[in-house]
């Protein structure tokens, strides 16, 4: 898995990976249920949230006319970006138990990790349609592989 080339970054500058205390992801895991993906956490000790310069998707099976981009990740500490526990708390009731909201896009939909099945799925839930929830990718890390250029800024 790729990071540094989703250039995650907070206006412009380099996104900081969370340098705080460990125990805060077991405390989110206690919020969501299960324990959070060691590729996830592998994201937020590379950068605790922030806007990723290579961030479109399409849902699986969809052509590449169907695209959504990441607006941000979520983070931990870092006080410029929402915080996951804080997102953890209003969205949950929308997106049912043991997800984890792991961004959002422009639009304010959630990209969300699903591990109610014990994997932990790809998914992001269109607010404007009932929440709709479309499922972006198998893996976290699949997602992360996936992402790709916005071709309108090419």
């Amino acid at each position: 898995m790729d990071l540094a080339r989703l250039n995650i970054n907070i206006g412009g500058l380099p996104s900081c990976g969370y340098q705080g205390d460990v125990s805060v992801f077991d405390q989110v895991a206690l919020l969501v249920g299960v324990p959070l993906p060691p590729s996830y956490l592998e994201l937020i000790h590379t950068a605790d949230g922030g806007h990723p310069e290579i961030g479109c998707f399409s849902p699986i099976g969809a052509d590449d006319e169907n695209m959504f981009e990441i607006d941000y990740f979520y983070a931990f500490d870092n006080l410029a970006v929402e915080r996951i526990q804080d997102v953890i708390e209003k969205w949950t009731p929308f997106l049912g138990e043991r997800t984890l909201p792991i961004g959002r896009d422009g639009g304010g939909n959630q990209i969300f990790l699903d591990m109610s099945s014990g994997s932990e799925t790809v998914w992001i839930a269109l607010h404007d349609q009932g929440m709709k929830k479309i499922k972006i990718a198998e893996s976290f890390e699949s997602f992360i592989n996936s992402l790709r250029a916005n071709p309108d800024f090419i």
